[in-house]
């Protein structure tokens, strides 16, 4: 199974969604095991910067988020992203604590 940082733009509500995706590849095929969103980035409407960061600590949250990404295709896309690109796996150990503004490995 590999982990890979992914980014969901979600441009409709100026918010940048940080995911974790753990996903393993099964004869030749993508398959995503599980995504987790961890930190949210705010963005102003006018200039595209990040006005603040909070990361995602409820389960109530992480579903809420993940419904939403799940409903914009966001998943999907990161699956095709996989499967057409040579992603390396990036070590994710529950307790890693990332920078606030730390760039994804993939962003959809």
């Amino acid at each position: 199974m590999g982990t890979v940082r992914a980014a969901w733009e979600d441009e409709e509500n100026n918010r940048r969604v940080d995911l974790v995706v753990g996903y393993q590849v099964t004869t030749g095929q993508v398959e995503i095991d599980n995504v987790t969103p961890h930190r949210v980035h705010f963005s102003c409407p006018e200039s595209g910067e990040t006005l603040r960061s909070v990361g995602v600590h409820t389960e109530t949250g992480k579903q809420l988020l993940l419904e939403r990404a799940l409903a914009a295709g966001a998943i999907d896309r990161i699956r095709h992203h996989l499967s057409e690109t040579d992603v390396h796996d990036v070590p994710h150990p529950a307790d890693t604590v990332h920078e606030a503004f730390e760039t994804p490995s993939v962003t959809v």
